[in-house]
């Protein structure tokens, strides 16, 4: 199966590297013409889990990228999925999967954008809770520090599945299918720990200053919080039908690591241990993680009335603090498609 790789950042470059180690057939879709500029002309060194080096197998054209590929990974921001679909629906073809790496509803985005289309020949549509693989891509786009790769992926699947499960297998020890996109969606932990962490240590980023994440700074007061938010999580999937694992049980099955807290999960967990901390407010943990992921929560916390008091304080003091106006993630169409796939 080809497999075309939407999103040329360091994730996908991560996926790139290591479909490409293990032999398979992998072209990533390139937009940003320095990105392309550089790797026309020399390789990505690779450093880390794996220790490589290997020229991006890249294109340039979006016709072609697609045509190319029976799998498209969508490795782009979350907030960036809508217009994703837009751009590739005129060269999607049958039997092709379009699957969401750290979906966060992107399946039920594309779902409904699709469905509005006159002409959309049957593909699949899937996405992952959270991404398979930790990875940083130098400022220069010559270097890529490969962090880790999860032991677990929980995916979700509309339509055929056939070739998905083998595809994930290659990427992580245990492959766990789930009952819909809501579930992927719902089960993605990382946007509670980080926009956490970025309202408790705001100060900090917007001075710029150097810090561990999950140093230091998080206290067991901040995992407390970040517990409470949780709960409120697994209230709303219950209030849609789902019975979801909670913060604690995720992380200790991505990373097969058994803690006893959340706050030892997060402070002794050697792949967490070496990251900083953003060192501005444009960063995707408050550009892509607050609104994609927390503000969905509020927003179907509000349509369901489920109480979300944590989540509800998290979203607007966040809001607030920044300026910005609070604009819904998810509508009532979004949620009739959820209850839908339930």
């Amino acid at each position: 199966m080809n497999i075309t790789i939407l999103g040329a950042g360091s994730t996908g470059i991560a996926a790139a590297s290591y479909f490409k180690l293990k032999n398979m057939a992998v072209k990533v879709y390139v937009r940003n013409a320095a990105k392309a500029k550089v790797w026309n002309q020399e390789p990505v060194s690779v450093s880390g889990v794996l220790n490589t080096s290997f020229y991006v197998p890249l294109l340039t054209d979006l016709k072609e990228a697609i045509d190319y590929g029976d799998i498209l990974m969508v490795f782009t921001r979350s907030n960036d999925h809508e217009q994703v679909v837009e751009e590739i629906a005129p060269f999607l073809h049958e039997g092709q999967i379009l699957l969401f790496v750290n979906g966060c509803w992107g399946a039920i985005k594309a779902a409904r954008q699709l469905s509005r289309k006159p002409k959309i020949p049957d593909i699949t549509i899937a996405e992952t809770a959270n991404m398979p693989f930790i990875a940083q891509l130098s400022p220069d786009f010559k270097s890529l520090r490969f962090k880790a790769a999860k032991e677990e992926i929980v995916y979700s699947c509309m339509g055929k599945d056939t070739a998905l499960p083998a595809l994930l297998k290659q990427m992580a020890e245990r492959v766990v299918k789930v009952s819909s996109p809501a579930a992927t969606s719902l089960s993605a932990t990382n946007p509670i720990i980080h926009v956490s962490q970025c309202l408790f240590n705001i100060t900090r980023i917007e001075n710029g200053e150097d810090f561990h994440f999950f140093g230091a700074p998080l206290t067991k007061h901040v995992a407390d919080f970040m517990e409470g938010c949780d709960k409120e999580r697994l209230a709303i999937g219950k209030a849609l039908g789902l019975d979801l694992s909670s913060l604690l049980d995720v992380l200790n099955g991505a990373w097969g690591d058994k803690k006893a807290t959340l706050y030892e999960a997060l402070t002794e967990n050697e792949s967490y241990k070496t990251v900083l901390g953003p060192k501005d407010i444009s960063g995707r943990y408050l550009s892509e993680d607050l609104p994609c992921g927390m503000t969905s929560l509020l927003d179907l916390s509000e349509m369901m009335h489920v109480p979300a008091p944590h989540i509800e304080a998290l979203v607007t003091t966040l809001y607030m603090y920044l300026g910005r106006k609070y604009e819904p993630f998810l509508t009532t169409a979004d949620l009739r498609v959820l209850k839908a796939l339930k």
